[in-house]
């Protein structure tokens, strides 16, 4: 009888962790990710082959797939699949604990990390601290409101990262202005609209090499290069071929269409060094034309040049009577085909020849994106240019022929990142040591300037159509510089010419931001604002995440990776701990957690969408019938050894 009572005993204990364990279910029954649990019962060891009642050998978690609910809120994700998300509590104060979690319902916290409903940071692995910045301003290296041009945004998936390539503009629109004809035609001469229609091509080569990275970015790298013609026409003395009377034109077909420039009559200039005639200066102004023509053509920039490789350019007055043109894309790679060249004189067509002196190389992968990255930068700011024409350097009335001038300037040097003194005594500040020469042509300026080789490093000077123009390099033509000159003979401070001085492109800034998530490096807690990012001062943007769990900040046209939520599995999901708060411990019995490169092999993450409980209300409801029955009959076995117990213990007495 004893033993009836401790059998019926273990199945009250049974009976009762199993109503436990059932209310719990009941009552977690829309808890976002959880997972319904089940008692394990066992019966007692024997003895005369009578067992001794029940145990429960587990309790344990079914980790089935719940249902799915779309629920339109950004930061809400569930998993489709085996998995956990990852997350980090340092509520203690100490030293932060990962746990696990199938819950899904996110938020942005006020440190502007991605975390859980209880404020613990959701684990993944997060962009890099400090994006590449390529940017024409020293000064600014975030997007703000002024960058409002979107050039193109695209992220790239490697093997084992993933990038986001953004390049942004202030409004070229509005700071593009026309090229002075009376300093630059015939040198690349670019209208206001030309300009713009430069840019808007370059944009368009931009994406297309942007999209070539992003659909092969393990293709090899190799730069791209610009096509490079030039075309030769009847010279000035070739009298019976040249352009010299009204109704002649000058002419060539590019890509199919005739470029045309119709013959401009010329003055004579007897005090010109050496004289020109009538018609010596139609021909130079008709050439010019001719080029700046050419130059209207997006894309292409056209230049009077030196009649032998590599056809400098030039507007020297014996060069442009040679009669040769240098026509270039400035879109690396991009080709275009010239047919035909020549002058129409007197109602006759005089033939010229054309020729490639450097092809079209498309390029490749990374390289072919930065060539012509650098060439868009270079469209959009272009090189600071200064001009000063004679009057400017010769024109006062108390400068003579021979005086003596000085020139140094303040540049910003990009390998050092701060602006120099150029040229300095090399002490710390530097002190300028300007260069000095003695100023009777416009060439003294040039070989002074060109020739040191301090100033040479950063600066250029050449003279176009009579001009003094001061421009920065190709390897930096997006910094700035403000040049000193003096005449220290008869001490005025010779200043550029404000009319004609600028910027040779667009006059707008440039910047592209190059973000980086390195699925190889560890992980950690998810920033999602843009300002802690070093992204943009605006901070936030409309958030989505993919199936990967790459999560995008969606900005004024532009996605910006920013991290990839963490996925976890387990050997034994059955082997982690509940630890109450949706979240769950590993233990020896589950393993360390195993984390796959993309989340490949793992749950799915669908956007937009939470995992429901498993817990089923009816089945519950069922259960508990079933369980109450079972403790009732238990409570009837006990009461019935009982009462047989005492009838024995009465027959004794």
């Amino acid at each position: 009888m004893v033993g009836a009572l401790w059998t019926g005993i273990s199945g009250l204990a049974g009976q009762q962790t199993a109503l436990d364990n059932e209310s719990h279910n009941i009552a977690n029954v829309n808890t976002i990710g959880y997972k319904a649990s089940r008692i394990s019962f066992a019966d007692q060891m024997y003895q005369d082959k009578i067992g001794k009642g029940t145990q429960i050998l587990d309790t344990e978690k079914l980790y089935i797939q719940g249902n799915l609910k779309v629920t339109g809120v950004n930061y809400d994700m569930a998993l489709a699949g085996d998995g956990f998300f990852s997350v980090s509590s340092n509520k203690g104060g100490g030293t932060s604990e990962v746990y696990y979690t199938r819950a899904g319902n996110f938020r942005m916290g006020d440190s502007g990390t991605l975390q859980d409903a209880s404020g613990n940071d959701v684990q993944g692995w997060a962009m890099s601290s400090t994006p590449t910045v390529e940017s024409s301003n020293p000064n600014v290296d975030i997007f703000t409101n002024d960058y409002t041009k979107m050039l193109s945004s695209k992220i790239i998936q490697y093997t084992s990262a993933v990038e986001t390539i953004t390049a942004k503009a202030t409004d070229y629109t509005l700071t593009a202005k026309d090229d002075d004809e009376k300093v630059f035609s015939g040198s690349g001469l670019k209208t206001r609209y030309g300009k713009i229609a430069d840019v808007e091509e370059l944009v368009k080569a931009y994406t297309e090499k942007l999209q070539n990275l992003k659909d092969y970015p393990n293709s090899s790298s190799a730069s791209a290069s610009t096509q490079r013609n030039h075309i030769d026409l009847p010279n000035q003395t070739d009298t019976a071929n040249a352009v010299s009377q009204d109704g002649d034109e000058v002419y060539v077909y590019i890509n199919g269409n005739k470029v045309s420039q119709s013959y401009i009559s010329g003055t004579a200039d007897a005090a010109a060094v050496p004289a020109v005639t009538a018609t010596q200066d139609g021909y130079l102004k008709t050439m010019k034309a001719f080029a700046d023509k050419i130059s209207e053509i997006p894309g292409l920039k056209a230049y009077v040049a030196e009649a032998a490789s590599p056809y400098t350019s030039s507007t020297a007055n014996a060069d442009v009577y040679a009669g040769t043109l240098r026509i270039e894309s400035i879109i690396p790679g991009g080709n275009f085909t010239i047919t035909g060249t020549g002058m129409v004189h007197a109602g006759l067509d005089k033939p010229g020849t054309h020729a490639i002196d450097t092809i079209a190389n498309q390029g490749s992968g990374l390289g072919a994106l930065e060539t012509v990255r650098d060439a868009l930068n270079e469209a959009i700011t272009g090189k600071q240019t200064d001009v000063y024409t004679p009057l400017d350097l010769f024109g006062l009335a108390n400068v003579d022929a021979g005086d003596t001038f000085t020139y140094s300037t303040i540049i910003y040097d990009k390998g050092l990142e701060k602006n120099v003194i150029v040229p300095n005594d090399g002490s710390t500040p530097p002190s300028a040591v300007p260069i000095s020469f003695t100023g009777n042509t416009i060439a003294d300026f040039i070989t002074a300037i060109n020739t040191d080789a301090n100033l040479n490093q950063y600066i250029v000077a050449s003279n176009i159509n009579g001009n003094l123009v001061i421009k920065t390099k190709d390897s930096n033509f997006d910094v700035e510089y403000a040049g000193d000159m003096k005449n220290t003979s008869n001490p005025n401070d010779v200043k550029r010419n404000a009319d004609y001085s600028g910027r040779e492109g667009a006059g707008a800034e440039f910047m592209e931001i190059k973000t980086r998530i390195d699925q190889a490096a560890s992980k950690g807690s998810l920033q999602l604002r843009l300002d802690t990012l070093r992204i943009s001062d605006s901070a936030f943007g409309d958030f989505s995440v993919d199936s990967s769990g790459l999560i995008t900040m969606n900005q004024d046209g532009a996605s910006f990776a920013v991290g990839q939520v963490a996925v976890a599995k387990f050997i034994t999901n059955r082997g982690l701990e509940p630890m109450g708060d949706n979240l769950l411990k590993k233990t020896l019995a589950s393993g360390d957690p195993i984390f796959n490169l993309n989340n490949d092999k793992t749950a799915d993450i669908k956007a937009n969408t939470l995992e429901l409980s498993t817990a089923d209300l009816s089945e519950s409801l069922v259960n508990l019938m079933v369980f109450q029955r079972a403790f009732e009959a238990n409570a009837k076995s006990i009461t019935t050894a009982d009462t047989i117990l005492n009838t024995l213990i009465q027959l004794k007495r």
